[in-house]
């Protein structure tokens, strides 16, 4: 499958494979630090050319790889300077470094607290560029406790709300699952939809 990368540099998430096109390139770029071309990477991942060069200029202009032309005409080709691990950097046009979703600032928080109720959460895992809402917070909660990602662990009463838990054994990596508009919970990590809302048969 082809994947477009869109103007803001996010790619389509793809049900197959489990990773987008961002991802996916910075994968084989990894793969293949030492040297590569644009043209390496897009058969290596399956991407549009066009695509693929948007996403290296990225990355080029934020430092994480450098192109080198040795004469006129010759291909271009590129080393890997530095290795941001894993995860693929999401980057704006200028390569500047995106802030993290809300969603990527709760799952790492709910590790760190440990427990926590959906106020402390909100005030944990907002940060000076991201405001996580208490709607958002609330939504995130309710799908991963669906997903069996959460616990309740004390449930809401007269002077508390209720707490929540990350279950140990649920923590599949360190990207989010993610609440898609068709309200499936879809974990990248595993690269598949682990729970989905059963469909209303009411007439």
């Amino acid at each position: 499958m082809t994947t477009r990368l869109n103007e803001r540099g996010s790619s389509r998430l793809e049900m197959v494979g489990g990773k987008g096109g961002s991802q996916r390139i910075w994968e084989a770029v990894r793969a293949r630090r030492d040297g590569f071309t644009r043209l390496d990477i897009a058969a290596a991942t399956g991407i549009e050319l066009p695509s693929t060069r948007r996403y290296l200029e990225r990355l080029q202009k934020a430092g994480f790889i450098s192109g080198t032309q040795q004469a006129v005409g010759q291909i271009k080709r590129f080393v890997l300077l530095r290795d941001n691990g894993i995860e693929a950097p999401r980057l704006a046009h200028n390569g500047s470094l995106m802030p993290p979703t809300a969603q990527e600032l709760m799952w790492r928080t709910m590790r760190i607290l440990g427990e926590f109720n959906c106020h402390e959460l909100v005030g944990h895992a907002s940060t000076a560029d991201v405001t996580v809402v208490l709607s958002a917070a609330q939504d995130y909660l309710k799908h991963l406790h669906h997903a069996g990602y959460v616990v309740v662990v004390k449930k809401a009463g007269p002077n508390h709300l209720t707490r929540y838990r990350v279950i140990p054994s649920k923590y599949t990596g360190p990207r989010p699952p993610m609440i898609q508009r068709t309200k499936v919970v879809y974990d990248p990590n595993l690269g598949r939809v682990v729970w989905n809302e059963e469909p209303d048969h009411d007439c």
